[in-house]
């Protein structure tokens, strides 16, 4: 029994370090109201950075590169969804960009991840 326990426990140590360094770290934008998707299953993560960088998961890409990406994953699974993580002080224009290439891979459930002083993202 111990056997198990110690397998479970080394399991979850391992996918807990694989899923936190999937995501990139930007700045959220803060929102009083923001509240937890309830379904978080099955979203393709892109983060824009500070610096102007956009990342697919956790591998930086072009705008071109991004297109590819979220077709292929539209082609994957027909109901996808995304989730943008952007930074607070980037211009708005490149997070348009972004929504563009997934409203034109024909993916229209798009959430944003945002900051609650006092709760989390």
């Amino acid at each position: 029994m111990m056997d198990i326990v110690f397998q479970w426990i080394a399991f979850f140590m391992i996918v807990a370090t694989y899923v936190t360094r999937e995501k990139v770290e930007v700045e959220l934008p803060m929102a009083v109201n923001a509240a937890i998707a309830e379904n978080q299953q099955g979203r393709m993560m892109i983060s824009v950075t500070l610096d102007g960088k956009i990342w697919a998961g956790s591998q930086a890409v072009s705008l071109d590169e991004l297109a590819s990406e979220v077709r292929a994953w539209r082609a994957t699974d027909g109901a996808a969804k995304i989730v943008i993580r952007a930074d607070r002080s980037n211009d708005y224009g490149l997070v348009k960009q972004v929504m563009k290439v997934c409203r034109d891979a024909g993916i229209a459930d798009i959430i944003f991840s945002s900051f609650q002083p006092g709760g989390g993202e």
